[in-house]
């Protein structure tokens, strides 16, 4: 019998509604913010999480800042919107 697993990542994109100084590129825009979560797939499917990650990103330079699941719940509940990159 063959089984086909690996490890996938899965992301979840929010715009924040709050400007944020970026002091590598130096501009002031809305950050994004992304929770990332490592998942062991089976057949292409995600059965165990494996590592879940929240951070903030720069859209311009992509500089970004790691941050705790407290929060980064906190900042989407404050009216992040639902963000789509291009």
């Amino acid at each position: 019998m063959i089984f086909i697993a690996g490890a996938q990542p899965k992301k979840k994109q929010f715009r924040c509604t709050t400007t944020k100084h970026c002091f590598r590129c130096n501009n002031d825009t809305y950050w994004i913010l992304q929770k990332q979560q490592q998942f062991i797939t089976l057949f292409f499917l995600p059965v165990v999480p494996l590592k879940t990650t929240y951070f903030r990103q720069c859209p311009i330079c992509g500089n970004t800042e790691e941050l705790d699941r407290d929060t980064f719940d906190e900042k989407v509940r404050r009216g992040a919107e639902p963000y789509h990159s291009k």
